[in-house]
């Protein structure tokens, strides 16, 4: 089997994972008698451990072989969602999320980090938007799907599924990914991780790349679990409505994968960021207005395409951060990353409570497109002293 198409096996499972509890939030709340800002919270159950696992997990990685980390870390996955599953209480579901989000964190990132080993510069960034292509068909089947079955069924058959999903990953990567490491591992070297750290953290390029992942996270992904709130709300519709706006967004994504070539050659990296922040700004401008949850998912596929446009970029910066530790460089970036995405939630319920269902959506279009215009900036003055 080709090389990339066991990895992107493994950032299908990863955001099928992730996204599968956007379209349920109501549903859990109803069944487990919590409040739905409560039972939202269960998104940053399994961003947060996801975020800060990564260090960790990318110099394990780098040290002890990417191919065997990423393996375990499938199996612990499927585990913790096949106990989702059968969770009684909300106490015991938040664990097994966090537990799912530790298991999840050593997947993607760590894909990335194999894609920039064996991929010269030159094919990575499509390399890499194939990952993502996998990543959004993924997340469009999960949304679509999690609020189908919760509708029709029960949301506990959404954790199911997404556990048989998990354990079909690991059977593929156990056949179709053998490790390149024959050597008995060597002994944990805290010292060693930590200079690596270190070294990624003094490039240059890390004080933009690293605080642009943190809002991206926060300002799309912290929005997704009031999803299914806001129309519930507006009477706009419930979950599988939800799920289809959820699954809009992985549309965008798609599209911006299969055109990345052209507008590379079109705009440039600088050009890309910059137009992928007008998008996104435009899309989340026209969410607050939206009366249909049509309307709704038109908007999402624009905001999927225009945050693409940015966070493919990004990905491929953060590559390069430090190529003799790109585990380590991968793992920091999504790190940042999925620390926005577990601060979001919290930002956007305070921002609902505070401020409406709509003006917290112009406030994080704003800032998405303050990263993008700064990005670009930063790209534009580094060609011009190369």
């Amino acid at each position: 089997m080709p090389l990339l198409l066991v990895l992107c096996t493994a950032a299908f499972v990863s955001a099928f994972s992730i996204r599968i509890l956007d379209p349920l939030v109501p549903s859990i709340a109803r069944d487990l008698g919590i409040a739905v800002g409560t039972a939202a919270m269960l998104a940053p159950a399994y961003t947060f451990p996801y975020a800060i696992s990564q260090p960790f997990l990318g110099g394990l990685g780098d040290q002890f072989g990417k191919e065997r980390i990423i393996k375990i870390c499938t199996a612990v996955l499927a585990i913790a969602l096949l106990a989702a599953a059968f969770a009684p209480t909300y106490e015991l579901l938040f664990i097994a999320r966090c537990a799912a989000g530790i298991g999840g964190g050593g997947m993607i990132p760590i894909a990335f980090a194999i894609i920039g080993d064996r991929f010269p510069v030159a094919e990575r960034q499509q390399a890499l938007a194939r990952m993502v292509m996998a990543s959004q068909i993924a997340i469009l089947l999960s949304s679509s799907l999690s609020g189908l079955i919760a509708a029709r069924f029960d949301w506990r058959w959404v954790f199911v599924m997404a556990a048989l999903v998990a354990g079909t990953s690991l059977a593929l990567l156990l056949r179709g990914l053998p490790s390149t490491q024959r050597e008995p591992a060597p002994p944990m070297a805290l010292a060693a991780i930590k200079a690596q750290y270190g070294i990624i953290l003094r490039s240059p390029m890390a004080r933009y790349i690293l605080p642009a992942a943190v809002v991206e996270g926060m300002t799309l992904f912290g929005l997704l679990p009031f999803v299914a709130y806001r129309l519930e709300v507006r009477q706009l519709g419930g979950m599988e409505e939800a799920g289809l706006v959820l699954a809009a967004m992985s549309v965008g994504g798609i599209v911006f994968t299969a055109l990345v070539g052209p507008l590379l050659r079109w705009l440039g990296r600088a050009g890309l960021i910059r137009a992928g922040g007008f998008i996104a700004f435009a899309a989340l401008m026209a969410l607050a207005n939206c009366r249909s949850w049509q309307a709704e998912a038109g908007c999402f596929a624009a905001l999927g395409f225009g945050f693409f446009m940015i966070h493919n970029s990004l990905q491929l910066l953060a590559t390069e951060l430090s190529p003799e530790a790109r585990g380590s460089s991968v793992a920091v970036f999504a790190c940042c990353f999925f620390l926005g995405q577990a601060l979001g939630p919290l930002a956007f319920n305070a921002g609902f409570g505070a401020l409406g269902l709509n003006a917290p959506l112009i406030v994080a279009g704003g800032l998405l497109l303050a990263v993008a215009l700064g990005l670009g900036a930063v790209l534009d003055k580094k060609a011009a002293r190369t």
